[in-house]
């Protein structure tokens, strides 16, 4: 009996994948990725046009950021009932292509994760002082650990306070960081708003951790209240074994099902990864926090004491270039 190649997706189907990776977190909520679907295949493309220069001068972010984006994408698959390969690519725009295979069964775990992609949020202020379950913690690190990529709890939270504090002076006074900054939060709101960048509302004014991004009244607190604000904290550091686009990507898809557990826990979560950007600073954060490999992002959970609105979204016809989706008819 001939075997029957698997179905290309119709536009309905194409659409869920669409506002799935429309959903992912991203550096300054810039959504640096597009989709192009061709038959039974997606390439998720990465929009290089999105340009971070202070906060992201290498693309590690922008890469991470496809990385979540890719998660999201696999998950609508999978939920569409349909098995699917992932395949990294490393070329000029495609950072990887989604082969559809064949109908299966949904899983519980993908739908649960899948579900919550529409309520994942970035939580840029305190948590409540609720005691989060360690074996909800432990759930969290089985996620996102695969090969290359490796969760710590940081120890030596004084040496870790230290780097921190030292990082939130630097990005105080980097006039251009802060420009850029400024640029990204100031076109959410009012006659100029687009579908994108960092709302005001969602920033903190409180310390690192807390503050997820740094402004020139971000305040730096002394090494010992920081420490022990770190210590109230629940923080997870992403690392991989080396520092290639591949790993970054890996990292984001990690970073991705590590929130997604988390939200499906009705915990609430942020990233930082500015600090890492810093000359030296990732290779002080190895030495002083005997990492296990090249720190990517600082994952930080708890259960919020409010909920954290949603950041504004392109349009979804934004997601393929030329606004061509494809798609069976």
């Amino acid at each position: 009996m001939t075997a029957v190649a698997p179905a290309a997706l119709t536009s309905e189907q194409i659409g869920t994948l669409a506002r799935a990776v429309s959903r992912a977190p991203s550096v300054h909520n810039t959504q640096p990725w597009q989709l192009l679907v061709r038959g039974t295949e997606v390439d998720l493309l990465e929009r290089r046009s999105v340009v971070l220069r202070r906060q992201d001068p290498f693309g590690r972010d922008r890469m991470m950021s496809c990385g979540a984006a890719l998660t999201n994408l696999e998950l609508a698959l999978r939920v569409l009932g349909r098995d699917c390969h992932v395949a990294f690519r490393d070329d000029e725009d495609a950072v990887a292509t989604v082969t559809i295979g064949r109908p299966r069964a949904v899983s519980d775990r993908d739908f649960a994760l899948y579900h919550a992609i529409a309520r994942r949020r970035s939580h840029r202020h305190e948590f409540s002082h609720s005691r989060v379950a360690a074996a909800v913690h432990t759930a969290l690190v089985v996620a996102g650990e695969t090969t290359g990529v490796h969760l710590v709890v940081p120890a030596h939270l004084d040496k870790f306070a230290q780097l921190l504090g030292f990082a939130t002076r630097v990005l105080r006074e980097d006039r251009g960081y802060q420009r850029e900054l400024a640029m990204w939060t100031a076109h959410t709101t009012g006659p100029s708003a687009t579908g994108d960048g960092v709302p005001e509302d969602a920033l903190s004014p409180e310390a690192l951790p807390v503050a997820g991004l740094v402004r020139t009244d971000t305040p730096v607190p002394d090494d010992a209240v920081l420490a022990d604000r770190l210590a109230a904290e629940n923080l997870l550091v992403v690392c991989t074994d080396g520092d290639t686009r591949a790993e970054h990507l890996a990292a984001g898809t990690a970073l991705q099902r590590i929130w997604l557990t988390a939200t499906a826990k009705a915990l609430a979560a942020s990233v930082i990864t500015q600090p890492l950007h810093l000359t030296g600073f990732r290779a002080r954060l190895v030495s002083e926090l005997v990492l296990p490999g090249v720190p990517q992002a600082i994952f930080r959970f708890g259960y919020p004491e409010v909920p954290a609105a949603p950041s504004p979204r392109l349009p979804l016809g934004e997601l393929f270039p030329d606004g061509h989706r494809g798609g069976a008819r």
